[in-house]
């Protein structure tokens, strides 16, 4: 190993290991005396990895310290995960210094988050050796290294560093896919959620963060939560992708069976570690995330063409896949070990996430697109583009209390196009609605910013005029029915001359809405009792009423203009 300050001595000159022949432990001088005997191994690199073995195995660190005084160096011995570490430094004196640590026993000071286990120690002047027993019934992980303090800094600094930004991206994920579960109730984004966070609780879990920092005394959910949450994981997954891919409304059996596998590999894990076989128990969790992966990725090319952004689906999911194998290989030792490659399953699935948060929000922003369509749709007339009668009675009752609040006047018009039935029996359907449309352009041109337009019904439209009493609504109607009557409706060769009838009404004794209705309906009535394309003002002088005569006497109960 080279020390980034050449000052600094390398120590460590050699390694070799071998695997325990049977399940009762050696002692340190069998150990020993193996080694001497040659009958032992030499990796081509300081890591080291074992698979899931329940032999143990005896390593063997050839130091030697050419200075005279001691070195301060820190031996980062085993992964998190790694459950008995037994340590000896031992020179031609003796036995100067024996460590024991591992997952199965309580947190201690040996166990580094992020880092793994690690061992403080002073290497006296000249040779010494390091002996080195591990045993797991998890991967026997042994990235092995021998660093001064400079370089324990260093190495601290970038997995810590680097953690805390990996995390904030998985956590910041989560809580915005919670927001939008919360804000527009989308089951895709809770399940992403789901899955995003049992990946993290795996990562701390096997990275020490939770042993350390959350459970320290606790060594039931020390052994077991990491697979635990392995499976849950998995199974998280394909409740995401079911939902996600539609599977659960496309393909009801498979929905079926997707959960008939989830729910067998549950039992399966919670049956193992009730029955306190944790050798199988991690076979189980590591077969059950990988096959679980190859099933996301096949689902996802069975929908390839069924439903929308499963392409980038797969790609998501298949960068989580090459973390995994990145992990898997560098754990196995069948790849170059180091912060990236063991953490490429962390790696992929922050690129998996990123992938599936992007399409997530994109789906979501459809929906809620969806949303505003419905309810644009379901608050405007969709042949004219202007406020319904359910808009308009929102609107009526919110410029009532604005009236009321400002003391200010508000008009009612109401208005009927003039013989509408003969331009549908003449020219079709077809041109009725065009002339809708041409009536509506009309308004909207010709009125305010703040004023209300609506289509209340058939060829009938209303105009609510904040801030406009008796004599300005008289005003403004009369030159609209002008601007109406003189501007035709044009379709092709076709040119139709339209009329309209009006009737205002005007708030003047605190009126409610219903009532301002009921005044402009009669008021239109009569403009079309008196011959049509014309305006009848509230309260007009030329139709003042006989004494003794009030204004509903004129109409049958319940009559409206027809």
């Amino acid at each position: 190993m080279t020390s980034p300050h050449n000052s600094i001595p390398t120590l460590l000159t050699d390694i070799a290991y071998f695997h325990e022949e049977t399940t009762t432990p050696i002692s340190l001088a069998q150990a020993r005396q193996r080694f001497q005997t040659g009958k032992v191994q030499h990796p081509p690199q300081d890591f080291m990895s074992f698979g899931i073995n329940k032999h143990a195995t005896w390593i063997q660190l050839d130091v030697q310290n050419d200075t005279r005084v001691e070195q301060y160096r820190r031996l980062n011995a085993a992964q998190a995960w790694v459950d008995d570490l037994t340590i000896y430094l031992v020179n031609d004196q003796g036995l100067i210094q024996t460590w024991h640590s591992g997952d199965h026993q309580f947190a201690d000071a040996q166990l580094l988050p992020g880092i793994g286990f690690v061992f403080d120690m002073k290497i006296p002047p000249g040779k010494s050796q390091i002996f080195i027993r591990g045993q797991s019934f998890d991967p026997l992980t042994l990235p092995i290294a021998l660093l001064d303090a400079y370089q324990s800094r260093a190495l601290d600094s970038q997995i810590h560093v680097t953690s805390g930004l990996l995390y904030g991206v998985l956590l910041a994920l989560v809580g915005m896919n919670l927001v939008l579960y919360f804000s527009i109730k989308q089951l895709d984004a809770l399940f992403y959620s789901l899955y995003i966070s049992c990946f993290i609780i795996v990562n701390i879990s096997y990275n020490g963060y939770g042993f350390a920092w959350l459970y320290p005394n606790s060594l039931l959910i020390e052994n077991n939560l990491t697979l635990i949450m392995m499976v849950f994981h998995g199974v998280s997954g394909l409740i995401f992708v079911s939902h996600f891919l539609r599977i659960h409304q496309t393909t009801p059996k498979l929905n079926l069976a997707l959960l008939i596998y989830s729910g067998l590999g549950i039992l399966a894990m919670v049956v193992l570690i009730s029955l306190n076989m944790h050798f199988w128990a991690t076979k189980l969790a590591f077969k059950f995330l990988s096959l679980t992966t190859m099933i996301m990725i096949l689902l996802g090319g069975l929908n390839l063409n069924k439903t929308k952004d499963t392409r980038y689906f797969l790609i998501a999911v298949l960068c989580s896949m090459l973390g995994l194998l990145i992990t898997t290989l560098s754990v196995w030792g069948l790849i170059p070990y180091n912060y990236y490659s063991y953490n490429g399953a962390v790696f992929g699935v922050v690129f998996e996430a990123i992938i599936l948060a992007v399409i997530v929000a994109y789906r979501l922003k459809d929906v809620e697109q969806q949303r505003i369509t419905a309810e644009y749709l379901s608050s405007y007339d969709p042949l004219t583009n202007l406020f319904n009668r359910r808009s308009l009675l929102a609107a009526g009752h919110h410029c009532i209390q604005q009236s009321n609040r400002t003391q200010k006047p508000l008009s009612f018009v109401m208005m009927d196009i003039d013989h509408f039935k003969r331009i549908n029996d003449s020219h079709g359907h077809h041109i009725g609605d065009l002339a809708l449309i041409h009536m509506a352009k009309l308004l909207k041109r010709h009125t305010r910013e703040h004023d209300v337009i609506a289509r209340w019904g058939g060829e009938e439209m209303v105009i609510l005029l904040p801030d406009t009493n008796g004599e300005q609504a008289s005003a403004y109607t009369e030159n609209l029915r002008d601007i109406i009557a003189q501007t035709p409706f044009c379709h092709e060769t076709l040119e139709i001359y339209l009329t309209a009838s009006f009737g205002i009404a005007t708030r003047t004794h605190a009126e409610t809405f219903e009532a301002l209705y009921r005044i402009a309906d009669k008021r239109l009535y009569r403009a079309k009792q008196q011959g049509r394309n014309r305006v009848e003002p509230q309260g007009n002088p030329s139709h003042r009423l006989p004494p003794g005569q009030d204004e509903s006497s004129l109409f049958p109960e319940g009559d409206s203009a027809p």
